[in-house]
């Protein structure tokens, strides 16, 4: 592992401690999500239009324009993050809390599986065989959860969904960053997807403004903790800290996410989910880790599919 950056050698435990705490903030988006009375449809609304508008705000400040070059990735990237927002909230509402965020925690494996034919990248027979195994750790904890209240189909193809809307999302910005800035490129993604949420707010007439003191909290803390300031934090740790290392830390989102979804939602874990979920991420977590480092977890966007919201 290469050593942290010497302004950091007298305190290399924050980056550390930073990215754990993301972890943390991820992990419990996704029950705060499902505990929200508000709408699946509502709440990535407001997220997304919070997110544009900050994002508008700082370019605005700054008196940078976004040109052209980056609204031509910037719009198809921005409605497949909005899609990606809307059906993995769709997701944790509808199916356990465990299920959304494990499905979500399939997405580096498939951009793993996808990035030799769109990079030029060399994909093993090892790496095949560990996404195989990590699916068939997923559908494990499906089969485990079936008999539980919480779980519904529904919910978990509203998870596949995500994940695969999520890959695709990645694949269209690892390219866009080769030749646009973050910040330029992020808000015209964030105006996208915020417009995306619209249409689907007008064709479904979701209920916007009917929210409690709780629906406004959630709403805070995933557009400014989890989402912003946790890829902010994400983003500076990184630089750190092996990617590799960041990787294996960044599977203990779902661990969380099942285990806050215990205390605060009651959604029981049977042994054959905690087995599935063992699997799945034992062979993500030693594909990254044998692996060259995987750019599924740099931080160019906001995680929704992995956990992150």
């Amino acid at each position: 592992m290469r050593r942290y950056a010497s302004a950091h050698e007298t305190s290399p435990w924050l980056p550390l401690a930073s990215i754990a705490a993301t972890i943390v903030t991820w992990g419990l988006a996704s029950p705060l999500i499902k505990l929200a009375s508000v709408g699946g449809v509502a709440l990535a609304f407001h997220r997304l239009w919070i997110g544009a508008a900050l994002l508008v705000t700082v370019m605005a400040l700054g008196r940078q324009p976004v040109g052209m070059r980056a609204m031509r990735y910037a719009v198809p990237a921005g409605a497949l993050f909005g899609a990606n927002m809307m059906l993995f909230v769709a997701g944790v509402k509808n199916t356990t809390v465990a299920n959304a965020t494990l499905i979500g925690a399939l997405q580096p494996a498939i951009t793993l599986l996808v990035a030799g034919r769109y990079f030029g990248e060399t994909v093993t027979p090892r790496e095949v065989a560990c996404v195989s195994v990590a699916i068939a750790g997923v559908a494990i904890v499906i089969v485990g959860s079936s008999g539980t209240p919480e779980w519904n189909p529904v919910g978990d193809l509203y998870a596949v969904g995500a994940v695969l809307t999520f890959t695709v999302y990645f694949l269209v910005t690892k390219r866009a960053r080769e030749t646009v800035g973050t910040l330029e490129y992020m808000t015209g993604v964030h105006v996208a997807a915020a417009l995306v949420a619209l249409c689907a707010v007008l064709l479904t007439d979701a209920s916007l403004w009917d929210l409690s003191a709780g629906d406004i909290g959630v709403i805070l803390f995933i557009a400014f903790v989890s989402g912003t300031g946790g890829q902010l934090v994400i983003g500076w740790a990184q630089r750190f800290v092996d990617v590799s290392l960041s990787s294996l830390m960044l599977l203990g989102v779902p661990v969380v996410a099942a285990v806050a979804a215990w205390l605060m939602l009651d959604e029981a874990l049977t042994l054959v989910q905690i087995a599935g979920g063992a699997v799945t991420l034992a062979a993500i977590g030693y594909m990254v880790q044998r692996s060259r480092p995987a750019p599924a977890f740099e931080p160019l966007s906001e995680g929704v599919a992995g956990g992150g919201a």
